[in-house]
């Protein structure tokens, strides 16, 4: 958008200093108005660019021919790493319809160009040799107070191992996943790894209180993605909507070191077979994840 801003002129004469000059009123201060830079605002005709509105609703300038997506990149970095979207791009001009792109549609045109997420992306499976990717999952402290950890912090430059849930309290993951974590924990950490992590798609308070089910945990850091925000960025969600449980998590096991991903065992249905603590603990004694 173009900023329209009054010029900022000094006012004329002082009553005060008895000038007999003419007092004049000072400028307008009031804050910049913006509007849509149209296709045919003359004064723009020399400046090959184009006037992008992003997602965030700021304005930025691009070179003509610019693709939609770079621009999407450019503009809000953070809002592409966190849900991969699927960019609308429309140009318009004021007083008329807007006409609809693609994502890697060329800014051609000096009309404003708008961009929109319409939708997110399907995520193709996290897999061996893939970069983890950031996001925040929380947790309650010991004074019930909510925290959250950036996934990043949690695994650059060391060796972690997360693996991933349906859900608290659900028969297989609390009578069998997560106690065979908690039976080898101190075997997968002499081997080098620093953190396990089990990842379940539940509130804080559900799983502060389903943690206290395994009272000997002394390795088990649990976390909650409860939106399943990063479940989905690394491609595990689970439907169960038709079972009255919403999004889930697929089980999985993952050996990350120093955020890529060495070793993926993911569970194809809804069994416990190749994300267990037993497989992991095979795979680093065959130093599969080295």
């Amino acid at each position: 958008m173009v900023e329209n801003r009054k010029a900022q002129a000094p006012c004329v004469g002082d009553a005060a200093s008895g000038s007999n000059s003419k007092i004049m009123p000072c400028p307008d201060t009031r804050p910049p108005q913006f509007k849509p830079l149209t296709c045919d605002t003359d004064d723009e005709k020399n400046f090959p660019f184009v006037e992008v509105l992003g997602p965030d609703k700021t304005a930025k300038r691009f070179a003509l021919g610019t693709r939609a997506s770079f621009a999407v990149e450019r503009f809000n970095k953070k809002l592409v790493d966190a849900v991969r979207p699927v960019v609308c791009v429309q140009a318009y001009k004021e007083g008329e319809d807007p006409v609809e792109f693609g994502p890697d549609a060329p800014l051609i045109s000096k009309c404003t160009w708008d961009l929109r997420v319409v939708q997110e992306a399907p995520f193709e499976p996290i897999g061996v040799g893939d970069k983890i990717p950031n996001g925040e999952l929380s947790y309650l402290d010991d004074d019930g107070k909510l925290q959250a950890h950036c996934i990043h912090d949690l695994v650059r430059e060391k060796r972690v191992v997360i693996f991933g849930i349906p859900g608290a309290f659900t028969p297989t993951c609390s009578v069998k996943h997560v106690p065979g974590f908690l039976q080898r924990a101190e075997e997968i950490m002499d081997r080098g790894v620093k953190e396990i992590i089990c990842v379940t798609v539940n509130d804080p308070f559900v799983v502060k209180e389903w943690e206290k089910t395994f009272p000997n945990n002394k390795h088990i850091k649990f976390l909650c993605d409860g939106s399943a925000t990063w479940t989905k960025k690394i491609g595990l969600e689970l439907d169960l909507i038709d079972r009255g449980m919403g999004i889930r998590s697929r089980r999985y096991c993952l050996l990350v070191d120093d955020t890529v991903v060495k070793i993926a065992n993911i569970e194809e249905a809804g069994g416990l077979e190749v994300s267990t603590a037993d497989r992991i603990m095979q795979d680093l004694e065959t130093s599969k994840g080295s």
